[in-house]
């Protein structure tokens, strides 16, 4: 019977192990401080910017009938009280349900009292709603601006505050915002929608304060001027809610609003949060505690989930995009409750994680190539095979697979090679012997002019100097007369390359 062993043999020993050890202590303090990472970089607010992402994409989508009309750069004082009260005038006739109006000036008595007796008129017969400027002052609290009494007397109030997040951009809106006097200003998007009782208002009742608003698209916008110019049909607009503001880049800054979206003036901000509330996205962000809990847990889990010791190699980084996906998973299941989950924090702690995986797998791949001086590649292997078979000379082929006993982990793995490579090289004495590496832990030994008995004693050896070094090794062997019935090429063709 011609000498080898049976393929089985071959299989590295952690895969006939039913299950796997738990993970190594150096495994449980990295899973712990990733998910300490998560916890504190949600808390820093540290992943904004999938934070935003993650909204947009995974919340609601539907549009609401929101429309705003920009006051233009057709004068600085274009948009006199007459100019107001006709816009008011044509918005009513044209069956709008509800105007608000986002002034950066407050309303005030001009030179002409039958105008303003006109805009007073306009807005009384309403739904109209007026902007209160909300003013930080120097020493903490915010300070409201009125306008005159007479306006005052015949609208809705609301404020139009807009505080900034640390980076510099409007990702909240205040449902409620308390002046210096104790008045709770509810925001010009909720009082507006409180003015119709038959709104389908979502989260009016039990409003978060503040909600995280998401990324949408830029909200219809038309010139005001337009309209009383004719240039638009008035039934574009009925049905619609309606904010008036200033639109005009020469008097009206742009203030970026959450990342993926593009810069818009205030009263589209405003307009923005109208929407969220007309389809009831309004959700309500967890206590800080809750967040970074769970945030920890999952970051946590998931590097522990890969950091198994008889884990194979793809483990970690199954475990970590299986972390990224439960992550985007919980925000989006809490979302559709109405709970807002950041899955920044997680997600960015454990796609660094990957990352870093992936750049220690490509210098370990890359330690094992370069570190392997004196021995074959699989191409001079074969040339030697085939001209031991061509010459008839006696040969013995023993492929070699070779792994560290009892560890599996990739560090193990990744100097195994570089180890055997060193018990093999002292077994290719003689000038027509062959030592060459397959790739990976496949190794090769092609001993020329020599029996079968011979070639097991040299089996046994490598097997003895390989335990001596904590390594284990499987071995194939096949010994030839250098004729007809020599199958090592055919041996060989599995593992033809690195």
């Amino acid at each position: 019977m011609r000498p080898g062993i049976d393929p089985a043999r071959l299989r590295p020993a952690r895969m006939s192990r039913p299950h796997l050890p738990a993970p190594d202590r150096r495994h449980l303090l990295l899973a712990l401080g990733a998910g300490a990472a998560a916890a504190l970089c949600g808390l820093l607010g540290l992943g904004r910017l999938l934070d935003d992402l993650a909204l947009r994409r995974l919340g609601p989508q539907s549009a609401a009938p929101v429309v705003v009309l920009g006051l233009d750069a057709s004068g600085p004082s274009a948009w006199t009280n007459e100019r107001l009260a006709e816009l008011l005038e044509r918005l009513r006739a044209a069956g709008v349900r509800g105007i608000g109006l986002d002034l950066p000036a407050a309303l005030a008595p001009s030179a002409d009292p039958v105008a303003d007796a006109r805009l007073a008129r306009a807005l009384i017969d309403g739904p109209v709603v007026l902007g209160v400027n909300l003013q930080p002052q120097p020493g903490g609290g915010l300070q409201a601006q009125l306008p005159a009494a007479g306006f005052v007397d015949a609208t809705g109030l609301g404020h139009v505050w807009l505080p900034f997040d640390g980076d510099g951009r409007i990702r909240r809106h205040h449902a409620l915002a308390v002046a210096d006097d104790g008045i709770a200003w509810p925001s010009l998007a909720l009082a507006l929608a409180r003015t119709d009782a038959n709104a389908d208002r979502g989260g009016d009742r039990g409003l978060p304060d503040p909600w995280p608003v998401a990324a949408a698209a830029e909200p219809q916008t038309l010139q005001a001027s337009a309209l009383l110019a004719d240039r638009i049909d008035p039934q574009r607009l009925r049905g619609q809610w309606v904010l008036v503001g200033p639109t005009d880049p020469a008097r009206q800054a742009r203030l970026p609003g959450p990342h993926g979206s593009a810069a818009l003036f205030p009263v589209q901000h405003q307009a923005r949060a109208l929407a969220d509330l007309l389809v009831g996205h309004t959700p309500r962000p967890l206590a800080p505690p809750v967040h970074a809990l769970l945030a920890w847990l999952l970051a946590t889990a998931a590097v522990l989930a890969g950091g198994s010791r008889r884990g194979p190699g793809w483990r970690m980084p199954t475990a970590l995009l299986a972390g990224i996906l439960a992550s985007l998973a919980v925000c989006a299941g809490l979302l559709a409750r109405q709970w807002w989950f950041a899955p920044g924090a997680s997600v960015g702690v454990l796609a660094l994680a990957l990352a870093g995986w992936a750049v220690a797998a490509a210098l370990r791949h890359w330690h094992g190539r370069r570190y392997l001086p004196g021995l074959a590649s699989s191409s001079q292997l074969h040339a030697a095979v085939a001209a031991l078979r061509a010459n008839g000379a006696p040969h013995a082929l023993l492929l070699l697979q070779a792994s560290a006993a009892g560890d599996a982990r990739p560090a193990a793995a990744a100097t195994c090679p570089r180890r055997f490579a060193g018990v093999l090289r002292t077994r290719a004495r003689r000038p027509d012997d062959l030592a060459a590496w397959l790739g990976d832990s496949r190794f090769a030994l092609l001993l020329h002019g020599i029996q079968a008995p011979a070639a097991e004693s040299v089996r046994e050896q490598i097997r003895e100097q390989a335990a001596a070094q904590g390594l284990e090794v499987q071995v194939d062997l096949q010994a030839c007369t250098g004729q007809e019935d020599c199958a090592c090429l055919r041996r060989l063709e599995p593992a033809a390359g690195p």
